[in-house]
């Protein structure tokens, strides 16, 4: 048997599927929200911290060849561990670089009916194709966050498949709230 995945020893069973979970969140071909993996981490901390006292003890080498477990597939996991969210940011900046790309015409077009002239520079792209839980947009006047937002909504709806009703969009004024209204509502 080769070391690696013959282990019988649950930590290094569960640290092999924890190594399993978090290549397959960043093998997706999509934007990866925190929500998706902080509670994975978050979940396993206690198993990375066993193993990093092992590591900082010098006795991970050992362990692993007493249980049979590729000692360079434990310390990989680990260092995929603590930089995972630096990991899942590259992932999302390249996803959000594809996109852009892939989607051009779609991202060209995205508010067409609601005015020809509309044209969503790069900035507000990024903000229609992250798909963290909560977005918050912040421009000077006349930035273009109304349309952005209205841009998103549509995005959401016909990209995502994401319930309208399930949307909640909140502004500070009045002014912007009757403007997304109007957008989302009847021009949408």
């Amino acid at each position: 048997t080769t070391k690696n995945t013959a282990s019988e020893n649950p930590e290094c069973q569960s640290l092999l599927a924890l190594k399993v979970r978090m290549d397959e969140i960043l093998s997706r071909n999509c934007y990866i929200a925190k929500s998706e993996y902080r509670s994975v981490l978050l979940n396993e901390k206690k198993l990375v911290e066993f193993f990093g006292v092992l590591k900082n003890s010098n006795m991970l080498e050992s362990f692993c060849e007493n249980n049979n477990f590729n000692v360079s597939v434990a310390e990989d996991t680990l260092t995929q561990y603590m930089n995972f969210e630096a990991l899942a940011d590259e992932h999302n900046e390249t996803f959000i670089r594809n996109t852009m790309t892939s989607d051009k015409a779609y991202l060209d077009n995205i508010l067409r009916d609601v005015d020809p002239q509309i044209k969503l520079d790069d900035d507000q792209r990024r903000v229609i194709l992250t798909d963290e839980d909560y977005c918050l947009v912040i421009a000077g006047a006349g930035a273009g966050k109304t349309t952005t937002v209205a841009a998103k909504v549509k995005y959401l709806v016909e990209k995502k498949g994401i319930d309208p009703t399930e949307i909640l969009v909140v502004s500070f004024t009045n002014k912007a709230v009757q403007e997304l209204r109007d957008k989302l509502n009847r021009d949408l």
